[in-house]
Order: C-alpha cells, then sequence, then structure tokens
C-alpha cells in the first residue's frame, strides 16, 4: 500500500490572510479602494512592522490577490481580485 502524500492548498501564509481577511472586511463595509496607509495602519495596530506588511502586500500582488492603483497625487490604493 503506498502512503498518502498531503499537500497545503493555500499558497498564502497567516500574515497574509490576516491582511486579505482586512482587505475583504474594507471591501464589503466600505465598497472603495483600500488606501496603502490604512492597510499599514491596521497591521500596525496588530503588532507587525511597516517593513514585513509591505513585503506581505508585494507577495499577494504577485500571487494575484490584490492590485495597486497609484493616484496622480502619489498615494498607492489596493483592489481585491482573488477573495481567501
Amino acid at each position: 500500500m503506498s502512503e498518502t502524500i498531503y499537500v497545503d492548498l493555500s499558497d498564502i501564509n497567516s500574515l497574509q490572510h490576516d491582511i486579505m481577511a482586512f482587505v475583504q472586511v474594507w471591501v464589503k463595509e466600505k465598497k472603495t479602494p483600500i488606501p496603502h496607509r490604512e492597510t499599514l495602519h491596521a497591521m500596525e495596530e496588530r503588532g507587525v512592522k511597516v517593513p514585513t506588511t509591505i513585503k506581505a502586500l508585494g507577495v499577494l500582488l504577485r500571487k494575484g490577490y490584490l492590485r495597486r492603483a497609484v493616484t496622480t497625487g502619489n498615494k498607492s490604493f489596493y483592489v481585491q481580485i482573488r477573495s481567501i
């Protein structure tokens, strides 16, 4: 009998999952793009340092969970593409 190999189908870690949960709540309640500053502030309240949050957002962008939009005032916003 062969052994069964279990593979984790989730391609995001717990921090990225927390960020996506925040994004999902924002999208359902406010129905606007999420400001970069608000995302950093929310994660900072949970004890995550700003550079760590920025790197996690970059990974979510690369994996296709978020899309970044930049306004003429050089402000970044995020739009949810995939839900968790």
